[in-house]
């Protein structure tokens, strides 16, 4: 809040969209003493000795409360009767006042209009005395007498009913316009998730012959919308009609009925109020407290991600609960992994066992290494199925496996600025891990943004899902791996949706001995002395010297086709 040398104050915001503009001008006689009422609807009460007004949209309005006697018009506040305010209290949507001279204000804080009338309960004594409501329409009054003997307080307490008072007061109050008001949302907390919507409800039933107009306001209109349907919804056991009011709520965003100025950052989590009021409610209405509920902007905590996993070793008996269970360890070869998830070929590792974790991943799933592959991501909220998963999340192996590949690479996926990868994600965070990667600092490539123009289009493109058909390829390697899985689109959900999982990748042949060079070339060398083989042989069998070469070579082989001739049995 701001104050200008013509005796004018207004406030100015900080968090957009509220920054772009200021509040109105009020009227300050003075330093102000600000009471913020509970329930975040943006009540606001600012006053001293002098002066009190009253805010009910966090500033953007301030106005002065009104004095009224027999329901007129008296003064358009109390600083013009020429009193001195001495402490007040407020509760929800009450208002008390006790001035120097020990006169007792009492009044109702309305969207539309905020007004205090005088009633007069007895023993109110001023000597530091304070003012508390215990509940609707009960105030506490507390004064402390010092002892006369003793260096001690003694406490005068007078416990004020408001309503007999107002009957007792000829202020000419009107019976209430409404007999019901009620809402599903009354003092409870409701979640709104990124592009979810809330249904809620409120019922109002009209005294006989009266025509109330009730209103659904929220404190947050730059993050939260909302549309209503009102219609008749039967009668009462007294024949009365009742009205049902059905309240959607969404994020502003999504309501389409804001401009881009007016909604607050979609990414940020907020919150709000939502109050059902009758317009001009007044003190007759004082049993009659509007209902109001608190919206949660954000994480729905009940949300998780599960991978879809109905083909999986156990299935296949490839390995059994049992064994996986008892301490089951399996190997990382050396040059496979690397515990600083570089990617690198580290050759100065040797092979390291790890324990696997079967209360945390569970029978691992089956994959076969030469198809592509990506997992079904299952949305539950708590025990129910929501839907699969198709945004954009990413994956990394636990202990630092390597030995897979994606099958796009950044100009493949269609991107329009450089995509982040592992590498450029832990270079830029502290968390040098899988953990690193999350919705706050995920940025599409698939936007123009010349602040990381495409430079490496043939780098490989390491998310997966949205609107790519990106999948992992597995080298030729047979065995454990485990990752862990984060959505990172940031319009999916405010909850940072993470989860764990094993695959057991199969259909591998045996790694070679010998490297594949050298074998194709002995292969080729063997090819090529035999077919030398076949061309030689028939030369040397028309010379001399061919022949003695070929019979001493079958001077060789008689005696062994003679000892295979006698081990065979005879046939008689």
């Amino acid at each position: 809040m701001m104050r200008n040398l013509t005796g004018q104050g207004r406030f100015l915001y900080t968090n957009f969209p509220e920054e772009e503009s200021l509040g109105l001008p009020f009227f300050m006689d003075g330093s102000y003493r600000i009471t913020n009422l509970p329930g975040l609807k943006g009540f606001l009460i600012f006053w001293n000795e002098n002066n009190i007004q009253f805010s009910h949209n966090s500033g953007q309005l301030v106005g002065p409360i009104i004095v009224k006697k027999n329901m007129q018009f008296l003064y358009p506040s109390i600083s013009q009767m020429g009193m001195k305010i001495y402490t007040i209290a407020s509760y929800d949507n009450e208002l008390a006042i006790l001035t120097e001279n020990g006169r007792f204000f009492y009044g109702t804080l309305g969207l539309l209009s905020t007004s205090i009338f005088e009633v007069t309960p007895e023993d109110i004594d001023i000597n530091n005395t304070a003012l508390m409501f215990i509940g609707v329409g009960f105030i506490f009054v507390v004064t402390p007498i010092k002892d006369p003997v003793f260096q001690a307080y003694d406490f005068h307490i007078c416990i004020i009913n408001i309503q007999k008072l107002l009957q007792q007061s000829e202020i000419g109050l009107k019976t209430c316009k409404a007999e019901l008001l009620q809402g599903n949302f009354d003092k409870t907390m409701h979640i709104l998730d990124m592009s979810d919507t809330l249904h809620l409800y409120g019922v109002m039933v009209p005294q006989p012959t009266q025509n109330p107009i009730p209103i659904i306001t929220i404190s947050n209109p730059h993050s939260l919308g909302l549309k209503l349907k009102m219609y008749e919804d039967g009668y009462t056991y007294d024949g009365n009609i009742k009205f049902k009011i059905n309240i959607t709520l969404m994020q502003q965003y999504l309501s389409g009925k804001a401009h881009d100025s007016f909604i607050s950052n979609i990414k940020v989590p907020s919150l709000s109020t939502i109050t059902l009021d009758l317009i001009d409610r007044g003190l007759s209405c004082i049993d009659l407290q509007p209902p109001t509920g608190l919206i949660s902007i954000g994480c729905n905590w009940a949300k998780k991600i599960i991978i879809r996993n109905t083909l999986n070793a156990c299935t296949k008996d490839i390995l059994t609960p049992v064994e996986l269970q008892k301490n089951y360890t399996y190997i990382l070869e050396k040059g496979t992994y690397d515990p600083s998830f570089n990617s690198r070929l580290r050759l100065d590792l040797q092979d390291q066992a790890v324990i696997y974790d079967y209360e945390e991943l569970g029978c691992p799933q089956l994959v076969y290494f030469n198809n592509p592959w990506k997992p079904v991501i299952e949305l539950w909220e708590g025990s129910r199925f929501v839907e699969v998963v198709t945004t954009e999340f990413v994956l990394m192996e636990k202990n630092g496996m390597h030995t897979y590949n994606y099958s796009k690479n950044v100009g493949g996926a269609n991107c329009k600025s450089q995509a982040q990868n592992w590498t450029s994600v832990m270079a830029a965070s502290t968390t040098k891990n899988y953990l690193a990667w999350t919705r706050e600092i995920y940025v599409t490539c698939h936007e123009l943004n010349h602040s990381i123009p495409l430079l490496w289009p043939d780098l490989e493109y390491q998310i997966l899902g949205g609107r790519t058909d990106n999948s992992i390829i597995f080298q030729e390697r047979n065995g454990f791996y485990i990752f862990h899985l984060t959505i990172v689109d940031p319009f999916y959900s405010y909850c940072d949706l993470t989860t764990s999982f094993a695959i057991y990748v199969y259909g591998a042949f045996p790694q070679r001995l010998l490297p594949d060079y050298p074998l194709a070339l002995l292969v080729m060398l063997s090819m090529l002395f035999i077919l030398w083989l076949g061309y030689v042989i028939p030369k040397l069998s028309s010379t001399e010297k061919g022949r003695v070469i070929i019979g001493f070579f079958q001077e060789l082989w008689n005696p062994f086709m003679k000892r295979e001739k006698r081990k065979r049995p005879s046939h008689r």
